[in-house]
């Protein structure tokens, strides 16, 4: 068992060639004769080398984990000035902080024919907390200007020797040269994923292990996407065992099932429910009126949503007790839901935790207790998982916060036994608009009705983005979105999560057709148009993310003015990518009354693969051609 275990490990380092060491040389004049990357001319800077190094240093009983980076940039064009500030995630618990160091930071000018440089200085380092004990420190170049070449060294020093850093040999600029060299004690054994599609040489060298890539593409990234990070190009290691003292091999996080049971068996995660029986005549008072499964799930779930605070901590682990969490009314996102599912058991409810990585933490390819840090609620009925969040406020049943939605989690059993748990939305949401307008000839404006109606997911976004706001404020937000003066607002069901959101907005806009001659240009889109489109990369390698399944309907009704006759609509069409995935269509109806321009965009898969891409840019491409078209009505 031990050597299967182990022919899997990173022990799989196999070539044992060494490749010749990478030269930095000195800055010269003749470093600054580079314009533009040769490889990508769009490109607005470019790493001419970032090498890594980390190795383990003894530290009492254990050890501590040094990484030394070297790194060098072009600043091509000022659109690039933003890689000048260098962003260097650390975490830091209590007394247990990894700690960075900067040296050999300089930039480089070329002035008057002369290379000059300018030292960063030590006042320029700042720390930001992220959540819980993440941060940021970073610290900005200076002097940076169009043809600048910076070039800086970090140290981070970390306690945490079971977490080696993931190497990225692939940034959003291209890069011409990376290496990354990990020496490793024999004592510890580490799983290697290598990821992405760029070509990584490997060499091995005793107990050495290096990585090579040179000439990376950029990989650029635009919208739709989870985590740009899980598709970049980059080698990771997690943590597998170790070898004691007496040669003893302890190997505990061999494959997803063993994390599972690892995690399982902390107090503070599986011990934690073990030990949290309600009473139940507490919980007998929360669904004594309460007939169904789905009606006593919904009465707990609201009942925790509505009554504790998520103090904005995720993790999968409990630092209260449940009676202090009953006291303090507060606790981070394991805490709340354990708490929910402790209710759900006592309602004889088939509950258990669902771990996973959130959208920002990004997916882990291989099997270790580090690649999941949130928890949510997952109820088990007739073989179907439905999953619940009680932080949230505005979630519901399989509506849960955007930062979770991120591919497969893992529900828990009391046993440590795990299943597999999509985390894609397969319900369907809607948005769906109608307007009917009147056209002011005279002032060139035109008036109407909206009414909007949001449901799912939809309406769960429109209510955390506005839930604080009043309506009037509401208003102020759309007439600033739309160019547009909303002389009246009225909003249902901001408050019960369980309905659609009702918007209807009276409204005008100003200089919102053009009048030349006897003729009147219109936008079938109104105040809806897509002016460009959002695909624009020659290739993407990634997928696409929509998030949820959705579907936008639109309905714009023009009535034409007295005295005026439709010259000229545009063609009605349908265009929909080959497996149907994203499709559009438009149809304009007429008679001598009005204009009538009905048009849908539908996202009918979360995520979809990337081969596709090619199809959704001309559905795209068409949908914004077709709302560049105008209505044209003719004076008789």
């Amino acid at each position: 068992m031990i050597k299967k275990i182990l022919s899997a490990i990173i022990i799989l380092f196999t070539n044992f060639v060494f490749a010749q060491e990478y030269k930095i040389n000195k800055i010269t004049k003749s470093d600054f004769e580079e314009k533009r990357y040769k490889l990508d001319s769009t490109a607005n800077a470019v790493v001419d080398y970032s090498i890594g190094d980390t190795y383990f240093e003894a530290a009492g009983n254990d050890y501590q984990i040094v990484t030394i980076t070297k790194t060098r940039i072009k600043i091509l064009t000022k659109e690039a000035y933003g890689y000048a500030t260098i962003k260097i995630p650390l975490y830091r618990k209590q007394s247990s902080r990894e700690m960075l160091t900067v040296s050999n930071a300089y930039t480089y000018n070329l002035v008057n024919g002369e290379v000059e440089k300018t030292k960063l200085s030590s006042n320029g380092e700042f720390l930001e907390k992220l959540e819980g004990n993440h941060y940021i420190a970073s610290f900005t170049m200076p002097n940076v200007k169009e043809g600048s070449i910076i070039e800086y060294t970090t140290k981070v020093s970390s306690p945490y020797f079971t977490f080696i850093p993931e190497w990225y040999f692939q940034f959003n600029i291209p890069v011409k040269y990376s290496e990354f060299t990990l020496k490793m004690p024999q004592s510890l054994y580490f799983y290697k994923y290598v990821k992405g599609t760029e070509k990584i040489s490997q060499f091995t060298v005793g107990d050495t292990y290096i990585f090579k890539a040179r000439n990376v593409p950029a990989l650029k990234e635009e919208g739709f996407v989870t985590n740009i990070n899980n598709y970049r190009s980059s080698v990771a290691h997690a943590f597998t065992g170790y070898k004691s003292a007496n040669g003893t091999l302890n190997i505990f996080e061999g494959s997803w099932e063993d994390v599972i049971k690892t995690i399982n068996k902390r107090e503070t995660f599986g011990g934690y429910l073990k030990n949290n029986d309600f009473e139940m005549e507490f919980v007998n008072s929360l669904i004594s009126d309460k007939s169904t499964n789905d009606q006593k799930i919904k009465a707990i779930v609201d009942f925790v949503k509505n009554n504790f605070n998520w103090n904005q901590n995720i993790g999968i682990e409990a630092e209260q007790s449940l009676k202090e969490i009953f006291k303090t009314k507060t606790g981070n996102a394991a805490e709340i839901n354990f708490l929910t599912i402790a209710l759900l058991r006592s309602a004889k409810i088939q509950a258990f935790p669902v771990i996973l990585a959130t959208r920002s933490k990004g997916i882990s390819y291989i099997p270790h207790s580090g690649a999941f840090n949130n928890v949510i609620i997952g109820v088990e009925e007739a073989g179907k998982v439905s999953l619940y969040d009680a932080t949230d406020k505005f979630a519901g049943k399989d509506i849960l916060p955007a930062h979770n939605l991120n591919w497969i989690g893992k529900m828990v059993r009391n046993d440590g036994t795990s299943k597999d748990v999509s985390l894609e939305p397969q319900i369907e949401s809607r948005y769906n608009a109608t307007a009917y307008l009147d056209l002011n000839v005279e002032e060139g404006s035109v008036s109407g009705i909206v009414r909007k109606n949001y449901n799912n997911y939809e309406a769960y976004f429109y209510r955390r983005q506005y839930h604080k706001f009043t309506n009037d404020k509401i208003a102020e937000k759309l007439a600033e979105t739309h160019n547009i003066q909303v002389d009246s607002i009225n909003i249902n069901n901001m408050n019960d999560v369980e309905q659609n959101i009702e918007e209807f907005l009276k409204l005008k806009k100003e200089h919102s057709f053009d009048k030349i001659g006897d003729k009147i240009y219109l936008s079938p889109a109104f105040i809806f148009t897509m002016e460009e489109n959002p695909f624009k990369l020659e290739k993407r390698t990634y997928p696409i993310d929509f998030l949820y399944p959705n579907k936008n309907n639109y309905t714009i009704t023009f009535n034409i003015p007295d005295g005026y006759v439709v010259d000229f609509v545009p063609q009605n069409k349908k265009i929909s990518t080959a497996t149907g995935s994203v499709s559009a269509k438009w149809v304009v109806n007429q008679d001598a009354k009005r204009v009538q321009i009905k048009w849908n965009l539908d996202y009918n898969a979360a995520y979809v693969d990337p081969k596709e891409y090619q199809d959704i840019k001309i559905v795209f491409e068409e949908l914004v051609k077709f709302m560049g078209e105008k209505v044209v009505l003719k004076k008789i």
